[in-house]
């Protein structure tokens, strides 16, 4: 591999011209491995993604389909360059495949397949594509063993392999690969796809250095990397200095735990610090590593985490993933549940703590972009995290075929609130914007089952001044299968909400599933449909509901019911326009009930459209906000100076010389706290039980042990934060500013 001569810069001009070039050619790539591949993942899911990266592995392009894959390839490349140039070599026409989450994958059922970039002998950059496969051998159909002890117990991972050898297939490798799945047509269907892939940004990438030169793309490259680097380091000057911190949980079933124990759930806390230009991201404090299944590796963590970075800080600006690593330190514990260290169990870590991993980046990054009046609008509370509604179902079809797959139902939650907008309705993971839920009728043509019911669900999207979008119940059967239907539910979200709110908003509602007999769905069925709560005839006969296990089945008679979350609001619920909420009922995101509760939002009965009774209403909203400071009047609202630092805080000169600065709420002025105290202890602080947020009277085992501690200011009632956590732990000091010209360890 030789070096590629240097070039002079390359203008503005041409350099937009190459960049918006090789994004077309990546997405091309994207279209070209669904259309050789065909298989229902790739096509309908769009479970999948596609880079172009530097010829060190730094991505400059990537596709817009599953945002968590981008830093995956980067880190397959890493490994390349770093073990196999000399043996067994990298030459052109060559393509590496593996899944190996110790490696770079996400999880095993993710696999990815790179291919460098040869011009001339000259190693000038690599492309690679990733995709999530049907079933890759392991224990249980899906390649997920949800009880898994450690990695043996699920699919083994495939190292990093030579599967294409100047340009020629490697029957002998490729029936390697093919012979651990249950699904092996359908796998290949998706290498074929991958590799053609690979093969048309390859051969479009060479017709660029024939035209500009290829000293002038490596140039691009390296200038590209450097501005995306650049415009990130801008924004984060124009951002006030801070800690912020989030904890998410993840529950785990372990099977080998004593009889009567509850499973255990365990906790991602993120500390994200701000100083200047530079972005720390510190996971050190998350739970230790769990027996098996939920942990993630390194490469995991950073996965979800760039992903969450490309979203929520780099929106509006060319996404070149390459560019964030210089900015970004992510700072994990081997050991741990974000980190874990081999041979943990891993497979299921994309749905648990994965996502986990996503909700603490999205909800401290919201936190630091409240800071700003200029980029606030370009905050976003969380989408759906991950739910039990994500699923493998195996077994016989009518024809004596065995069948396993995700369903991939749990992709359709709500989004999360902006600053000046609703959050979009069964949007799915803001992370993945290309994925998307199947159409019921590919699934059913794909597999022995039957949809009943699929639509959006009231007062599932986090309650705010701007409204969480809300997510969806769904009811399938089984609908000729040969006996029954084994499926495997991912088990978290359920115990309590994990899309969380911003400034105040609420979290959005919690995930659902149960295997029910068709009699108790039709109750179920028939509450959803009436945006309403349930009756006390609409709710299941077992309560609490007991978690998902292992070795679950649903036959004739039986049906599954899924639920995906909502996503979080922004802002107090009291000050969200009456006639949004008005308009919320009439279209059934809203039940009158939780209008009336939540929003303080009374209505007139009217013909047709719901009317607004705005004396009523007003009287509500007073009443609401004095509850809240136990009956004491509420300040008045009035303007505010200081330097903002959130939505809901500004930093305010202290009444004395020399005795610093104080926090003071933005909508009252009242002066809560020098800056080097804890807000939180300033606050009016209500508990509430997880339960109150349960989807159509879904409450679960072990829902208990967690609460919803809603915080206002004391003297105006103003909701300025929600919280979800463990009801033994304390209220979480989630923001916290930095002196000017200070550091505080």
């Amino acid at each position: 591999m030789t070096d590629v001569a240097a070039a002079p810069p390359v203008s503005p001009v041409l350099l937009e011209i190459i960049r918006h070039r090789l994004n077309n050619i990546n997405d091309d790539a994207a279209s070209t491995l669904k259309r050789v591949s065909g298989s229902q993942i790739a096509v309908e899911a769009s479970d999948l993604n596609t880079v172009i990266m530097a010829a060190d592995g730094r991505v400059v392009a990537c596709g817009r389909y599953v945002l968590i894959q981008v830093a995956s390839m980067h880190l397959v490349v890493s490994f390349l360059l770093e073990h196999y140039a000399d043996n067994p070599g990298i030459a052109p026409g060559d393509q590496f495949i593996t899944n190996d989450p110790y490696v770079g994958t996400l999880h095993q059922p993710d696999v990815v397949l790179a291919a460098p970039i040869f011009v001339d002998g000259t190693l000038v950059a690599w492309c690679a594509s990733v995709v999530h496969q049907s079933d890759v051998g392991g224990p249980t159909p899906g390649g997920i063993t949800y009880d898994a002890r450690s990695i043996f117990d699920e699919a083994i991972p495939m190292a990093p392999i030579k599967i294409v050898e100047g340009g020629r297939l490697r029957n002998d490798v490729e029936r390697e690969y093919l012979t651990r799945s249950r699904t092996p047509e359908l796998n290949a269907l998706d290498l074929a796809g991958q590799i053609a892939a690979n093969r048309h940004t390859t051969t479009q990438v060479e017709q660029v250095c024939r035209r500009y030169g290829t000293p002038t793309l490596t140039a691009a490259l390296a200038q590209l990397l450097g501005a995306g680097e650049r415009q990130l380091r801008r924004r984060l000057r124009a951002l006030p200095d801070g800690r912020w911190r989030h904890t998410s949980y993840v529950l785990f079933h372990d099977r080998n735990a004593a009889a009567g124990r509850r499973d255990q759930n365990y906790a991602v806390r993120l500390t994200m610090t701000k100083r200047g230009d530079h972005l720390e991201l510190d996971f050190r404090e998350s739970d230790p590593q769990a027996p098996g299944a939920i942990n993630a590796t390194r490469p995991a963590l950073v996965n979800f985490a760039m992903a969450g970075l490309l979203i929520y800080l780099c929106n509006g600006m060319p996404w070149v993933p390459g560019g964030v690593w210089p900015v970004v330190d992510i700072v994990s514990t081997e050991g741990t549940v974000v980190h874990a260290r081999w041979p943990a169990g891993v497979a299921m870590s994309t749905s648990s703590t994965g996502q986990a991993v996503r909700v603490c980046v999205n909800a401290c990054v919201a936190r630091l972009l409240e800071g700003s009046e200029e980029l606030s609008p370009l905050l976003m509370a969380s989408c759906q995290s991950a739910g039990a509604g994500a699923c493998t179902i195996s077994g016989i079809d009518e024809g004596g075929r065995p069948f396993a797959t995700m369903t991939l139902d749990d992709i359709s939650g709500g989004g999360g609130a902006r600053a000046d907008a609703d959050g979009a309705d069964s949007s799915g993971f803001t992370t993945s914007p290309g994925a998307a839920i199947a159409n019921v009728e590919v699934n059913e043509s794909y597999l022995p089952i039957r949809y009943l019911l699929r639509r959006e669900l009231a007062d599932s999207g986090g309650p705010g001044a701007f409204r969480g979008g809300v997510g969806t119940v769904q009811v399938l059967a089984p609908y000729g299968a040969q006996g029954p239907i084994s499926v495997l539910s991912f088990g978290q979200g359920l115990q309590h909400p994990a899309a969380i709110g911003v400034a105040g908003g609420e979290p959005g509602g919690p995930s659902g599933f149960a295997l029910l007999p068709a009699a108790v769905a039709d109750r179920l069925m028939a509450a959803a449909r009436t945006a309403g709560a349930p009756t006390a005839d609409a709710t299941i006969a077992e309560t609490p509901v007991p978690l998902p296990t292992a070795g679950m089945t649903m036959s004739t008679g039986q049906v599954e019911l899924v639920i995906s979350q909502g996503g979080g609001g922004y802002g107090d619920p009291l000050e969200r326009e009456p006639e949004l909420v008005v308009a919320d009922v009439a279209e059934g995101l809203v039940s009158p009930e939780a209008a009336r509760l939540v929003y303080g939002v009374l209505m007139e009965a009217a013909p047709g459209y719901p009317r607004l009774d705005q004396g009523a209403t007003t009287s509500r909203r007073e009443a609401i906000r004095a509850d809240r400071l136990g009956g004491r009047t509420p300040r008045a609202a009035t303007a505010v100076a200081g330097r903002r630092f959130s939505e809901a805080f500004a930093i305010v000169p202290a009444g004395g010389p020399g005795t610093g600065e104080m926090l003071a709420c933005r909508r009252c002025g009242f002066e809560l706290c020098p800056t080097t105290e804890n807000l939180y202890d300033h606050l009016v602080v209500r508990t509430s039980p997880t339960s109150a947020r349960a989807p159509l009277g879904l409450r679960y085992d072990g829902s208990d042990e967690f609460v919803i501690r809603t915080c206002y200011c004391p003297s105006c009632g103003r909701q300025v934060d929600v919280q979800v956590s463990r009801a033994d732990e304390p209220v979480l000091r989630a923001i916290e500013p930095l002196e000017r010209g200070v550091s505080r360890g």
